[in-house]
């Protein structure tokens, strides 16, 4: 059986089923910004980041925003998989990245099987659209502070710690924002001369976690 963490997703399979499942898998790497899933393309398989950084992009005016990242143990377009939809988003990789790629039929196979496991994802599924419905109407109504002060919220969110690297440039940023690198180091530099947070090249602390909620929902 190949080597791999046991997620939380899979807390309620029995050894034997992990290894069936494990054992049907396979494993992909990806480089910085190559392309994991494009927009429009058929979801056939389940696909879990088992390493790495991932931004979702979901294209709005011609224009690319992204609504979510995505880390190590989280499932890509899980909810679309199960009937082969076309994914509304793509998925690029932010650092070099590893996928795991499932077989769906062994999937829904321990779906069938195993209640527990289907209610596990059923709540992953219900709280992946939660969060991208949300994410996608608050970035469409913030302007750039609002919305680079969501950002660096789901960046301590995902890393679970005030501390950490930022995984891309502040060119990669604006990209990611839609917005101006320019906009982009101000708000930054204007975040830090507040107190809000303390930077040094990509290494990021906030400060104040309650002010840069307030600009998130505010801004």
């Amino acid at each position: 059986m190949q080597e791999i963490k046991r997620f939380s997703w899979a807390t309620n399979l029995t050894e034997e089923e992990y290894s069936e499942l494990i054992k049907s898998s396979s494993l992909i790497s990806y480089n910085k910004n190559e392309t994991i899933v494009k927009q429009g393309s058929l979801a056939s398989q389940i696909l879990m980041l088992e390493e790495g950084f991932v931004k979702l992009n979901i294209e709005i005016k011609g224009k690319d925003s992204t609504f979510r990242f995505s880390g190590d143990g989280d499932f890509i377009g899980l909810a679309c998989s199960f009937v082969k939809k076309k994914l509304d988003f793509s998925a690029v990789a932010v650092t070099t990245s590893k996928v795991r790629v499932f077989d769906r039929n062994i999937f829904e196979d321990l779906i069938q099987k195993n209640g527990k496991f289907a209610i596990d994802l059923i709540t992953i599924m219900s709280e992946m659209t939660s969060a991208a419905i949300h994410s996608l109407i608050m970035i469409s109504h913030r302007n750039a502070n609002g919305a680079l002060a969501i950002l660096l919220l789901r960046l301590y969110t995902l890393f679970k710690s005030e501390k950490f690297t930022l995984p891309f440039t502040r060119e990669e940023m604006a990209i990611s924002l839609a917005y101006s690198k320019e906009s982009v180091i101000n708000i930054l530099s204007d975040f830090q001369k507040d107190g809000i947070i303390k930077l040094s090249g990509r290494n990021i602390e906030i400060l104040k976690l309650d002010s840069l909620k307030i600009i998130a929902e505010n801004g």
